[in-house]
């Protein structure tokens, strides 16, 4: 009878286990579902701004996006993305450089891959990304 009881004690620890660690990772997946729509929101926005006299409503587009990133990322992503949109300020239009545009743009992007635990190098500083422009004019 002792026996029998702790089995049954030890099948609904184990079922109960089991059922937390399943609903654990369905959390995980989706929370990890909606920061990658986020990210390829603010990817898709950043296109939108590449050149110069970008429109106003995508303007508009990159400023939301990269204002919902902060419902979503990582801090070491926040930092960067803060590093990045100074750079490219209006207001340091005359100290920009386009050296340290592309660096602060690796930088990002590398940490936004590695929030989503795939960075594409071990070292943040051996990786490049540039924003590409097709050409199209607006």
């Amino acid at each position: 009878m002792l026996t029998a009881l702790i089995s049954a004690i030890a099948a609904i620890i184990a079922s109960a286990g089991a059922i937390y660690l399943t609903k654990q990772k369905e959390r995980e997946a989706v929370w990890r579902a909606k920061k990658l729509a986020y990210y390829e929101e603010f990817f898709g926005a950043a296109s939108g701004i590449v050149g110069k006299n970008s429109p106003r409503d995508t303007q508009v587009r990159f400023a939301t996006a990269v204002n919902n990133l902060h419902l979503i990322a990582s801090n070491s992503v926040i930092e960067a993305l803060h590093a990045f949109t100074n750079e490219i300020a209006v207001s340091n239009a005359a100290n920009m450089k386009i050296e340290q545009h592309d660096r602060l743009w690796s930088l990002l992007v590398w940490h936004i891959r590695n929030d989503l635990d795939d960075p594409p190098s071990k070292d943040p500083n051996k990786f490049s990304a540039r924003l590409w422009a097709s050409g199209v004019g607006h």
